[in-house]
């Protein structure tokens, strides 16, 4: 990412944080939510994006997106290999989820309880899942 692009970032994000400086500021933002569109929008630094990251500002309620890059790189909020989950999911609905997006559907509270943390991340490595497994995956997904 170019040096202007962070600086465009950096003057979208100051406005909305309660710290002055950069620095401080990216520290006041939270990750609660992601995700995949099928049309491109624009980061707040310029670059165009599919994936968007939504972050909310714990000290004032402020809330915005940006890019992937932008959240690794600049906010400082490790996604991992969650869109890498949500686009298998997505090309597969009866795919097993990898373990940043079974920790983030938990962090979230996606989750009905701790046996379905457990449940999926015992699950995660299956290639085939038993039928009333299967039923179990689908329940926690969302699909009917």
């Amino acid at each position: 990412m170019e040096s202007h692009n962070f600086e465009r970032l950096k003057a979208h994000i100051l406005p909305l944080s309660r710290s002055t400086t950069f620095e401080m500021a990216r520290l006041e933002w939270d990750l609660v939510g992601v995700e995949i569109s099928e049309e491109l929008d624009q980061c707040p630094c310029g670059q165009d994006i599919q994936e968007h990251c939504y972050i909310r500002n714990r000290h004032n309620g402020a809330t915005n997106y940006v890019g992937n890059v932008c959240i690794n790189r600049f906010v400082g909020i490790d996604t991992g290999n969650l869109f890498e989950g949500l686009k298998r999911i997505q090309a597969d609905p009866s795919a097993n989820a990898n373990d940043d997006l079974i920790e983030h559907a938990y962090r979230m509270g996606y989750l009905y309880d701790e046996k379905e943390y457990r449940f999926l991340t015992q699950t995660k490595l299956k290639r085939k899942l038993s039928p009333r497994s299967r039923a179990g995956s689908r329940k926690s997904t969302g699909e009917s």
